[in-house]
C-alpha cells in the first residue's frame, strides 16, 4: 500500500491558483483588521495603558497638561531656526545681518523660556505629587519637547485649551 499524501505536510497537496487566492485572502483580512485603528495615542480620551511608555502616568500628563495650558515662546523655536538657516545660507546684506541677529536673539529668548517653563513645571509637579520621583532634567526636557510642537501635531492631543488650568487629578 503506498500513501499518496505528500511526505512534508498532512494536507493534498495545493495547486498555484489556491495559493495565489489564499495569499490574496490573508491580504485582504490584515488590511480590514487594521482599518479603523489608530496609533497609539491619538485618540482624546485615551487610557493611560494605550500611551507609549514615556507618556504614561499622572506626573506626565500633570506635565502635558501644563505645557499645553499656556502659549510661550518655545513656540517659535522651529519657526526661528528655520528663518535663521535660510538667512544664514542667503547672499550677505544688511537686511541678512538684522534678521540673523533678530533670530539669534529669538533663540536666546527660546531658551532663557525653555528653562524657566522646565523649573516651573519640575517645581510644580514636585508640589502636586510628593510621594512621586519627579527628575528636573528629564521632566524640563519632557515639557521642552512637547512645548516647541505646533498644537495640531502634539501627541496625545491637548486636553486642555490655552489659558485653561491644568488638570489637579492625583493618581
Amino acid at each position: 500500500m503506498t500513501d499518496s499524501r505528500p511526505v512534508s505536510g498532512s494536507g493534498p497537496a495545493r495547486r498555484p491558483a489556491d495559493a495565489a487566492r489564499l495569499r490574496k485572502e490573508v491580504t485582504r483580512r490584515a488590511r480590514n483588521a487594521g482599518a479603523g485603528k489608530k496609533p497609539a495615542g491619538c485618540t482624546r480620551g485615551a487610557r493611560d495603558t494605550d500611551l507609549p511608555p514615556a507618556d504614561r502616568g499622572p506626573v506626565r500628563a500633570f506635565i502635558r497638561d501644563a505645557v499645553d495650558s499656556r502659549r510661550r515662546v518655545v513656540g517659535l523655536f522651529l519657526p526661528a531656526l528655520g528663518v535663521v538657516i535660510i538667512c544664514a545660507i542667503g547672499p550677505a546684506s544688511d537686511l541678512q545681518r538684522y534678521v540673523l541677529l533678530g533670530g539669534l536673539t529669538l533663540l536666546a529668548l527660546v531658551v532663557a523660556d525653555a528653562v524657566r517653563m522646565g523649573v516651573g513645571i519640575t517645581r510644580a509637579a514636585r508640589a502636586q505629587f510628593p510621594d512621586e520621583t519627579v527628575p528636573g532634567l528629564a521632566t524640563g526636557w519632557y515639557s521642552f519637547l512637547r512645548a516647541h510642537r505646533s498644537r495640531s501635531v502634539r501627541r496625545p492631543p491637548p486636553r486642555v485649551a490655552p489659558g485653561g488650568r491644568p488638570t489637579s487629578r492625583t493618581r
